[in-house]
């Protein structure tokens, strides 16, 4: 086989290996943008990250391959600007864990505060009171019964 795609990630590692160039280029792009560290041995043993390799089949391949634009990643993480005014809505972070605290003991008074209502045993339902038909079920009932002696 002329080329050999490693790809790794974590404690995994897929090679696969072609005869394409172009084929391996378009699986090393997909694992690479799925996460993967991809490193691609060209037929004369050039061991060569994807970046590189692309170049170099763009240079091959010149009049109809061109290699795609890859987006700058910047290396560095830029860090907040200490000269400039803070915004006026931005609190504190101990003013935010203040607000929070003391919206916390307000809920916490509010449920103390609340009158706990006693239930009597009586207010239950028996079961035989449960299952019981409902006083107008009850006289639903009877005005039927009193309309059917009528009729007759």
């Amino acid at each position: 086989m002329a080329y050999t795609m490693v790809a790794e990630r974590e404690q995994q590692t897929i090679r696969k290996q072609r005869e394409s160039a172009l084929i391996v280029l378009a699986n090393a792009q997909v694992m690479e943008a799925e996460g993967w560290q991809v490193v691609i041995t060209d037929e004369d043993g050039n061991s060569l990250p994807l970046a590189e390799f692309e170049a170099g089949i763009s240079q091959k391949f010149s009049s109809w391959y061109k290699a795609k634009q890859r987006p700058v990643v910047p290396t560095t993480i830029p860090a907040p600007n200490l000269f400039s005014t803070p915004a006026n809505d931005d609190a504190e972070p101990e003013a935010i864990v203040a607000a929070e605290l003391a919206a916390e003991q307000v809920e916490t008074a509010e449920v103390q505060e609340a009158a706990v209502q006693e239930i009597a045993e009586d207010d239950f339902e028996t079961t035989e009171t449960a299952n019981a038909p409902t006083a107008e079920k009850a006289e639903r009932e009877e005005i039927a019964l009193d309309a059917a002696e009528m009729a007759d």
